[in-house]
């Protein structure tokens, strides 16, 4: 199996085949190193979006009552035959999206196999979890028919989050992928075909989120709909599920901050300032800054904020940004030309912002053809500056510094979002005391690695709802009392 190039014209993906759908018009897939078109597919109508969810349906009650234990290893297997296709799925992104070679091994083919192999080894005791409650019991359901629309920043990531955690739970799926990043999808639905998943289980229409994303968000034969992307796509989402009173997971934006606490410890905090820089540019670097969760504000003493520049600036001086193709490159162009104008433009606001001032930017001129930008890394002494408040997503880092503790709080409170944030310190107790005043969905102690089964998501503008691990899985499960009659005397 390889991904589509050239006219996709069979791009509906129904009952285990590609066929055709009877819409009319075409997206483009543009290689983002060169903005040379890879790939023109077929969009989906309304009428398609229907043929899907009949499909789903009618797959529905037959795959519920398939065992967890073999649903869960359909899953397993799809895995498998996916990590059997590393090198087309690693080739694809790097064109869909622009992952330098360094990082798509890793970050988009290894964390989309680990998501769904993490699914596989928590799903059946989520499926199966029995409670007793006086004399009910209680037990967990498919939530029934799936609809899941997935962004363009990690084509396989993201996909897995939804679907494998969908069909293990017992629930079928019609999957709107990416616009401009849709041919990974396809490799997903044949790996699942060929590890035996029955036909109507996985449905994948491509198209717009205008179009083909309100009518999967709207539809009324969804019992759930599932959503990754921006706080106004989502916000419309809800809204269009609403008026069947369809239950929603929205994992939104994120403007996460790693706080760097001041200790008493000289030599303690500059070292904690120095690797809290490298590991922040790290996140919001990777993948050209097009990840949700990227850290993208670092707040830090303001007395060591002289230190903290010059940190950046040394790191700077070892990202190399070009050709994701190319093996020396660290840091790859953005997704699309919108995605990188749209970052353009957030740099050219910053520039003009009183309060914003560039500490770093790597100069990307001779990079002619392709949707690059320039990192950069600014200092906002106006937390209300708009490259404080908004989501960038591209490789610009804003540095704020904070007079104590108590600021730095007030600091990383400071937006709208919720999604994640670090905190630096060696205490535990007062990293906990820290981490428990912030209004994210999770914390992460320092430079400690990310746990990939613990639940993921938002409160605020960030979105509700959890992905990864049992949580995820739970998200596709509801719940039912069986009360049973009292034994007679």
């Amino acid at each position: 199996m390889a991904s589509p190039r050239g006219t996709v014209d069979d791009s509906l993906w129904l009952d285990n085949a590609r066929v055709v759908p009877s819409g009319t018009t075409y997206a483009p897939v543009d290689d983002s190193a060169t903005g040379e078109e890879i790939a023109r597919v077929r969009s989906a109508s309304g009428e398609d979006v229907d043929r899907a969810f009949d499909s789903a349906a009618r797959a529905q009650r037959r795959w519920a009552d398939v065992s967890p234990a073999d649903r869960v290893a359909v899953v397993g297997k799809a895995t498998d035959i996916l990590e059997g296709m590393a090198d087309d799925l690693a080739v694809t992104m790097q064109a869909e999206v622009g992952t330098v070679a360094s990082q798509v091994r890793g970050a988009q083919v290894g964390l989309g196999l680990t998501a769904m192999r993490l699914t596989a080894a928590s799903a059946l005791d989520a499926i199966t979890a029995r409670e007793k409650i006086g004399g009910s019991d209680v037990v967990r359901e498919p939530a029934g028919v799936v609809g899941a629309i997935t962004p363009w920043n990690y084509p396989l990531f993201q996909v897995a989050l939804k679907v494998a955690p969908a069909i293990a739970a017992g629930c079928a799926v019609v999957l709107k992928p990416a616009e401009v990043a849709p041919l990974t999808t396809f490799l997903v639905a044949e790996a699942f075909a060929e590890a035996g998943l029955p036909a109507g289980v996985l449905n994948v229409v491509c198209g717009s989120g205008a179009s083909v994303g309100s009518a999967i968000a709207g539809h009324p034969r969804a019992d759930f709909v599932s959503f990754t992307g921006s706080v106004a796509a989502g916000r419309k989402v809800a809204m269009a599920a609403a008026q069947w009173g369809t239950r929603t997971s929205l994992e939104l934006g994120g403007k996460s901050a790693a706080i760097v606490l001041d200790e008493d410890d000289e030599e303690k905090v500059w070292a904690a300032v120095r690797a809290a820089v490298r590991h922040t540019i790290v996140s919001c670097f990777g993948n050209a800054g097009q990840t949700c969760a990227a850290l993208s504000r670092l707040i830090v003493p303001r007395r060591l904020l002289a230190e903290a520049e010059d940190e950046v600036r040394a790191v700077l001086e070892q990202v190399v940004v070009g050709d994701p193709f190319d093996a020396a490159s660290t840091v790859g162009p953005l997704a699309s030309r919108e995605q990188r104008d749209r970052v353009a433009e957030h740099l050219r606001v910053a520039g003009e912002t009183t309060g914003v001032r560039t500490v770093a930017a790597k100069d990307v001129s001779h990079l002619t053809r392709g949707w690059y930008v320039p990192p950069t890394v600014v200092v906002a002494d106006d937390p209300g500056a708009p490259i404080v408040q908004e989501e960038v997503f591209g490789p610009v880092l804003a540095i704020q510094p904070a007079d104590d503790e108590a600021h730095a709080i007030e600091l990383a409170e400071g937006t709208r979002f919720g999604l994640i944030a670090r905190v630096w310190t060696d205490d535990d107790a007062r990293f906990e005391r820290v981490a428990r005043r912030l209004r994210v969905g999770g914390v992460i102690q320092s430079d400690a690695p990310t746990v990939w089964d613990a639940p993921f998501g938002g409160v605020k503008d960030s979105g509700y709802g959890r992905e990864r691990g049992a949580y995820g899985v739970e998200e596709y499960l509801v719940p039912k009392s069986l009360q049973h009659r009292a034994p007679q005397a």
